[in-house]
């Protein structure tokens, strides 16, 4: 393995873990399509995206309590 490929495994981790920490302040804040109401019984689809959730919203990589493109304007809004 050469230096160039240790270091862009090093980038590769640290972009895991930034994308790791947005995750877990996400959840912490309470975002997470699981608590949203607009979430569907199929778990893959919500009233804001009928075809399929985008990866990073589902995973809570993407805040989706802002505006995101496709969203039909509807946001994540707490289960009651």
């Amino acid at each position: 393995m050469t230096i160039k490929e240790i270091v862009d495994t090093w980038d590769i981790e640290e972009q895991l873990n930034d994308d790791f920490v947005i995750m877990m302040k996400n959840l912490k804040s309470g975002f997470s399509c699981s608590l949203c109401k607009h979430l569907h019984d199929d778990n893959i689809t919500c009233d804001a995206f009928p075809d399929a959730i985008p990866n990073g919203i589902d995973s809570s990589l993407i805040d989706h309590r802002k505006p995101f493109p496709g969203d039909n304007g509807i946001m994540f809004e707490p289960k009651e």
